[in-house]
């Protein structure tokens, strides 16, 4: 796998995190309650996506692009690769939508920040769609160019 693959994986990551924590600092300022309550989203998200999909994914032993997704999916039960089931969009739909939902209602108070976090959202949603997904070689991915 080329670095720059890595790069793009990596940076996607990045973005995406960079908007959670973006939501995180604003929704505490604004009430601890519901902060921890989206930080209790943020970390039950991640193993739900990563065990709905990323543990079933083709390259996730040695050529993650994501490099971190890879790593983390040895931690949890082992999956066999093979085609995504609708239980494993639903898992991993889910936690998608209260991630990056979840906390619009409160960054709606600040347009600034709500348009920051959509922007980080989207490059980094694209970064994926377009350099991540084209070299990645799990062809049970809807995304997969290879088919």
């Amino acid at each position: 796998m080329r670095v720059a693959n890595k790069f793009h994986g990596v940076l996607s990551l990045l973005l995406i995190l960079a908007s959670v924590i973006i939501a995180i600092g604003y929704m505490l300022g604004k009430s601890i309650n519901w902060g921890l309550v989206y930080l209790g989203i943020v970390v039950l998200a991640n193993p739900m996506v990563l065990y709905s999909y990323c543990a079933k994914c083709l390259c996730r032993e040695d050529a993650c692009s994501h490099v971190i997704p890879g790593w983390l999916t040895r931690l949890l039960p082992t999956r066999k690769a093979g085609p995504y089931s609708f239980m494993d969009y639903l898992g991993t739909a889910l936690p998608l939508v209260a991630l990056f939902g979840f906390p619009q209602i409160w960054l709606w108070q600040s347009k600034g920040l709500l348009i920051l976090f959509w922007i980080l959202v989207t490059i980094g949603l694209v970064e994926i769609l377009l350099f991540v997904c084209r070299t990645c070689r799990n062809a049970n991915c809807p995304n997969c160019t290879l088919n």
